[in-house]
Formats: structure tokens, C-alpha cells, sequence
């Protein structure tokens, strides 16, 4: 039966995307032009001279000037937004931090860390999330993509069904072909130090990722009232006491739910560049664009006050990087955090229609191999067919 609906999939669909809730509202309201226009450094500018650096962005490099000095100076504001250089977390208003200074024992390598136990959860129903006991302290993080992969994928039938054709489309050329899974499948980790030790935490989790896992590094005394998860398409939670109750309202929730995450963007910010030096720009159109996106900030935070009880941009850790700070900084006499492997961790997560662990799944049921099974299928068995013309 799943290989007649993705056959379906295949042979009725031109090209498969995925939707999904941005974070960033340009999209939404500028026009196309507004980012194809880059502002030049100054001809004959030293960036040693003025305390700038030179940073690569996507395919380009760029200038940056830090945000400020000590743990600000690997924070660095970038036409595409703010950008981590150096070993610093995000605390809250978006302040850095030196990772050393608020966790012990911290280390990003999880490719090959595997949980001992794993417990599947459900998106609420609804749009109505519990909200924070009187005298708990909520703590809200956001966070993209870290590039710190589990060995843990999630996945559905479009999935597969896009694999297929890449794989059908490079064999009929080749004569043969690998399959390799998407890296969005795999769940992203990003690790969250808990400082706070005067009051419960209540835990606002926001991600933009397809597939993510949060990481809970507590000092000791530290507690969790409560964790929500926001956005993404499937999400969970490592080393969280197995009483603390667990919400999640992913990307598509949230849409339907008519909340869209939106923050200020960065000073540095190529829409504030081409906005006023850009080339045949429409002053009242884009004036019109930006109120748009004040309005859909202003919205957010009303939903963010009315649900948890502060503001989302002032409570807000998180402007990349792998790991942000719920809580002070620690003096030298308080304990910091301490940092829990996702190996051996309990993990809570929801979860997509395929599930694997690598090197635990059995034979012939991973991704590369319920591919290459379907595509088999389409050649009627044989593989060499598919260099001969076969459609689908």
C-alpha cells in the first residue's frame, strides 16, 4: 500500500516542495529587487583599521563589524542577519556570552549519539497552550539551524517519493546511483543551559528547522515547570525530567492558528541598505512593506504577552550558534550548568510516518533502501529498464 501512494505521488506531481512558516517576514512583503542590490565597502576601507572583520556569507564575503567587545566580538552583524564567529552563547535580549562561562563540560559532537529511550508525543489540539504558574520565570529561546545532526531521521512518503525521482533521474543518465538521505531529515540538535535556579522555568522553544531536538543542560537546583515547543514540522526534547509536561504546536499549527513568529531585524541588515541606496527604489511601496512588518512583530508579541506573559523580544535568546542561556550568568561562586550527552538521554519527540535510528533499523527498511525498492518497482524489477525508457 505505501508504495501505491508514493508511485501516485510520483507519477502525479511535477515537483515537491515543502511549506513552511517563516520566521522572517521580508519575503512576505518586499518585492524581489529589494535583495538583489548589495551595498559595496568603501573603496580603500582597512577593515583592520576600523575593527571590522571579513566573514563569509553563503557564496559571498563580506564586511562585518562586531556587535561590541569581549564576547561580542564573535557576534557579528551581516547583511543576511546576525552571524556567530567564535564560541559564545545567546542569553536573553539577545546578549552574548562566552560558552564557558555559564556550562561545564559543553561539546557539540552528537553524530554518533544515540538515546537509550524514546517516547513519541503529539501536537496539542487547538491553539491554547497552558500558560506559566504565578511566580515561575519563563524563559524563551529561538534557534535555526545548527548543522549538529543526530543519526535519527523522520520522514514521509513525499519524501521518499522526491529521492526517487533524483535517484531514477541520475541512474537513466549514469548507469547507476546512490541514495543519501536529505540532512533536513535528520533531527537538528540545539542545547539549552538552564541557569535559572531562584524560581521554576518555564521553557518557550521556537525553531525555524525542519526536524528538531532540544538539548536541556541544567545547573544544579534548577527546575522545569513546563516546556513548549514552537514551529519546525517535528521537534522533541532531550534529558527533560519525565514528569515535566511537554506542548508542541509546530510550523503548520501555528499558521493555521493565524500566528506568525516576527522579530527586528539586525541593524546591519541588507533591507535597511537597500532602503536607502538601492537602485530604483519605490520610497513609499517599501515604507508601506516595513510598517507591515512592525505591525506583524507587534502582533506576535501581543500573542507571545497574552500566552506566557512577556514580550518575545525582550525575552528572546538566540541569533544562531548552537547553544543559548535561560538564566544569569553565573558568578564565580554559583554553579553553572552542566552538560548532558544526547547519548543514553531520554528523548520525547513527535515524530513524521518513518522513523530510524542509523546502523538500527532492519534490513531493507531504512530510507536508501525503501528507495531504491520503489524505484526498482517502476523499472518492473530491473534497474537496467530505467536506462531504457521507462516512465512514470
Amino acid at each position: 500500500m505505501a508504495f501505491r501512494v508514493i508511485i501516485y505521488l510520483i507519477g502525479a506531481t511535477i515537483g515537491i516542495t515543502f511549506a513552511v512558516v517563516k520566521y522572517n517576514l521580508l519575503d512576505a512583503f518586499l518585492p524581489t529587487e529589494l535583495f538583489e542590490a548589495l551595498d559595496q565597502p568603501e573603496a580603500g576601507a582597512d577593515p583592520l583599521q576600523s575593527g571590522e572583520l571579513s566573514v563569509e556569507v553563503g557564496a559571498k564575503r563580506v564586511v562585518a563589524a562586531p556587535v561590541q567587545d569581549g564576547p561580542g566580538q564573535y557576534l557579528l552583524d551581516v547583511p543576511e542577519g546576525l552571524s556567530v564567529e567564535g564560541p559564545i552563547a545567546a542569553m536573553a535580549g539577545n546578549r552574548p556570552v562566552y560558552i564557558t562561562d555559564v556550562i561545564s563540560g559543553y561539546t557539540t559532537e552528537v553524530a554518533a549519539d544515540v538515546p537509550a529511550e524514546l517516547t513519541t508525543i503529539r501536537p496539542i489540539s487547538g491553539c491554547r497552550l497552558t500558560q506559566p504558574l504565578e511566580g515561575t520565570e519563563v524563559g524563551h529561546v529561538t534557534a535555526g539551524t545548527t548543522g549538529l545532526a543526530l543519526p535519527i531521521l523522520t520522514y514521509n512518503d513525499m519524501d521518499l517519493a522526491a529521492a526517487v525521482q533524483v535517484f531514477v533521474n541520475l541512474y537513466r543518465k549514469a548507469g547507476e546511483a546512490e541514495v543519501r538521505p536529505p540532512a533536513e531529515l535528520a533531527y537538528d540538535v540545539y542545547d539549552v543551559a538552564v541557569t535559572e535556579t531562584r524560581a521554576p522555568v518555564y521553557l518557550v522553544l521556537e525553531s525555524v528547522v525542519r526536524n528538531r531536538i532540544w538539548n536541556i543542560h541544567l545547573a544544579p537546583g534548577a527546575r522545569i515547570e513546563r516546556v513548549i515547543l514552537l514551529g519546525g514540522t517535528q521537534s522533541g526534547v532531550a534529558n527533560l525530567d519525565p514528569v515535566v509536561p511537554v506542548e508542541v504546536l509546530p510550523a503548520q499549527a501555528l499558521a493555521a492558528c493565524g500566528i506568525q513568529p516576527a522579530y527586528e531585524l539586525n541593524r546591519g541588515h541588507r533591507f535597511f541598505d537597500v532602503l536607502a541606496n538601492g537602485p530604483a527604489l519605490d520610497k513609499a511601496a517599501a515604507e508601506v512593506d516595513f510598517a507591515a512588518m512592525q505591525d506583524a512583530i507587534a502582533a506576535y508579541n501581543t500573542w507571545f504577552r497574552d500566552s506566557f506573559g512577556v514580550l518575545a523580544d525582550e525575552t528572546r535568546a538566540g541569533f544562531g550558534g548552537t547553544i543559548s542561556v535561560v538564566g544569569p550568568q553565573p558568578g564565580e561562586a554559583e554553579p553553572k550548568a552542566v552538560h548532558a550527552p544526547v547519548q543514553a538521554s531520554r528523548i520525547r519527540l513527535t515524530q513524521d510516518a518513518y522513523f530510524e535510528i542509523r546502523g538500527q533499523v532492519a534490513k531493507r527498511e531504512d530510507f536508501v533502501a525503501r528507495v531504491k525498492a520503489i524505484a526498482t518497482a517502476f523499472a518492473f524489477g530491473d534497474l537496467a529498464n530505467l536506462r531504457q525508457g521507462v516512465q512514470f
